[in-house]
């Protein structure tokens, strides 16, 4: 019988890819799944990890990037890592986005995807979304992806952006903005929190759609005095956990690390943040992978956090073939 309602409905498909760091390899396997049952993607919004992800899709390498992904050892891992004088980060980001150049073309304009890509940063300045539509792809990725103490901010027009997390961890909204009707988002956050809050932000505050070709990668005007990478992968990582390390083999005292006070911290931000986006900017169908046991840097756990990201889509199923039957 034919539904007469969907010629009258929006029939286009928004995804929102979440932050979460290294949970964030579960938004492959979301959108392998999407594309195995024939759901259409005319609409990418990203967050941190997420805009990175997006990112792979728009440009056709997510397939190779899950390969090499794979095949990652920590050594690899290490070589990625370019530690700077921490005066705004400990990270540079250099080498991780040279890295990413094998999989998005250096220039690259989000514009010219063939897929629209929404990606999201946070103005330290206020603290309002900023959403990149158009300039250079990895630029925008970049701005995204820093995390605050981790990864040196990006400048932009006069401030400075940190990760699109920070202020809009699971940017269904922009979904919404962008046109898309029928909207799956992909929530890295899940945990059931017993904090009610007194007060919810009813709207998010977020800049007008802005261009990435005025970032500019903050580069430390220190010299880098740091010992060199040795060729067993990283005996700077090696000499900072051992100085900062969460002691978690010791019986006496089991304190967390700087490094682990500082990703658990964000995590709990991002967590709160998705709730009240949740509230107020509910998806169609909601996908919640199950994968909080993982940390924000455990990308060595690429295929468990996969198949997280599976089973979440395998429990939803039933739900996104009946919604998007209804609608598209």
């Amino acid at each position: 019988m034919l539904n007469l309602l969907k010629l009258f409905r929006n029939k286009k498909v928004g995804l929102a890819l979440g932050s979460g760091g290294a949970k964030g390899m579960a938004h492959i396997a979301v959108i392998e799944f999407l594309g195995s049952m024939g759901i259409p993607i005319h609409y990418i919004a990203g967050s941190s990890i997420g805009s990175l992800v997006g990112a792979l899709y728009c440009c056709g390498s997510l397939g190779r990037f899950k390969e090499d992904m794979r095949k990652m050892t920590r050594k690899d891992m290490l070589s990625l890592f370019d530690p700077v004088f921490p005066r705004s980060g400990l990270l540079q980001g250099a080498d991780f986005m040279e890295f990413m150049k094998k999989y998005i073309p250096s220039e690259t304009k989000i514009e010219d995807l063939p897929v629209s890509l929404a990606i999201t940063s946070t103005d330290y300045s206020d603290g309002k979304t900023v959403i990149f539509r158009t300039g250079n792809l990895l630029d925008a990725v970049r701005a995204s992806i820093s995390i605050p103490g981790i990864l040196v901010p990006v400048k932009y027009r006069g401030t400075y952006l940190i990760d699109g997390g920070v202020s809009n961890p699971l940017p269904v909204n922009v979904l919404k903005k962008m046109g898309a009707g029928f909207t799956i988002a992909v929530n890295l956050h899940p945990a059931v929190s017993k904090i009610r809050l007194k007060k919810y932000v009813r709207s998010v505050d977020m800049r007008t759609v802005v261009d990435a070709r005025d970032l500019e990668i903050v580069m430390e005007d220190v010299t880098r005095e740091i010992p060199a990478k040795e060729e067993d992968g990283g005996s700077f990582f090696k000499a900072v956990e051992k100085y900062l390390g969460s002691e978690k083999g010791k019986e006496k005292e089991k304190r967390p690390s700087i490094f682990d006070i500082l990703m658990k911290s964000f995590d709990i931000m991002e967590f709160m943040n998705t709730r009240l986006m949740l509230k107020y900017n509910p998806p169609t169908v909601l996908l919640e992978p199950d994968a909080l046991e993982y940390g924000t840097m455990d990308f060595l756990d690429f295929d468990s956090i996969l198949d997280a990201g599976l089973r979440a889509c395998i429990k939803a199923r039933g739900n996104l073939k009946r919604r998007i039957g209804l609608w598209v």
